[in-house]
């Protein structure tokens, strides 16, 4: 019988994880790492993608996955580099400051949102594809969605966004399927990436900003059937499922990891 600690052994795998300089992407770089990957994390901000690497023991660079070429270049590179590419984790994102009503959102509002979460996920899946492909082996994608891609909360930019993530992990499935490539979309509930200690869940809805779907995700976190907030390691544990033989007959699903969040 195969001892079940192979089945999360990612020794001699290669994985690389966008936005990774904290919160989520440096959770999932932690788990990636402890179960013997060699990570290769990338972000736009290059000084804190360094520092978690060094804290790791992983390699890092900086990358604007808006920019196709340089995404590209980044996988390629971590190909050259750390000897193959085994796992992509398409985490890079942005959420603050892209919701609100629809008449207030304007054209780069929308179009900066849409490039980094849309775009640039697709870049790098493009990329990572025509690497997995060629070199035969098979792999793993993982793209970073929402539970708010099913349960509107920020607004249609970032929801929008999110959902466009999940759908575009299903067709991707079916397309790498032949290829033995793996495709998933994880998708994260109430996640304290903030400094300090997550405040406490009481009961009572934390003061929002009055909008009709932020005081939905205030409610929601309220009533959180798991009576605290995520941490980055517990969404890291999730991708290190996605990531190992743990999950090799699962692909094109959408993997809530959300302390009941979708059951409510």
């Amino acid at each position: 019988m195969t001892d079940v600690a192979q089945w999360i052994d990612l020794s001699g795998k290669v994985a690389h994880v966008t936005g990774g300089a904290k919160g989520i992407g440096a959770g999932i770089a932690t788990a990636l790492s402890m179960a013997g990957a060699k990570v290769m994390i990338s972000d736009i901000n290059e000084g804190g993608a360094q520092d978690t690497a060094q804290q790791l023991g992983c390699s890092a660079m900086g990358l604007d996955v808006t920019d196709s070429t340089a995404v590209q270049k980044a996988l390629e590179t971590t190909r050259d580099q750390l000897g193959s590419l085994d796992i992509l984790v398409n985490n890079a994102g942005v959420y603050q400051g892209y919701g609100g009503n629809v008449g207030d959102i304007d054209d780069d509002t929308w179009r900066t949102l849409w490039s980094i979460n849309v775009d640039g996920l697709f870049y790098c899946c493009r990329a990572a594809a025509s690497i997995m492909v060629e070199q035969g082996s098979g792999g793993r994608i993982i793209n970073i969605s929402s539970t708010q891609a099913v349960t509107p909360g920020v607004g249609v930019t970032y929801d929008g966004s999110k959902a466009a993530v999940a759908q575009i992990t299903k067709a991707l499935a079916l397309e790498l399927a032949p290829h033995k490539i793996n495709v998933n979309a994880l998708a994260p509930g109430p996640t304290w990436v903030q400094d300090g200690a997550a405040p406490e869940i009481t009961g009572t809805p934390p003061n929002w900003t009055g909008n009709p779907l932020s005081d939905t995700v205030a409610d929601r976190i309220a009533r959180l059937p798991a009576g605290h907030w995520g941490d980055p390691i517990e969404q890291g544990k999730a991708a290190l499922f996605l990531a190992s033989d743990l999950s090799s007959f699962v692909t094109g699903i959408y993997l809530p990891c959300d302390g009941g969040w979708l059951t409510l």
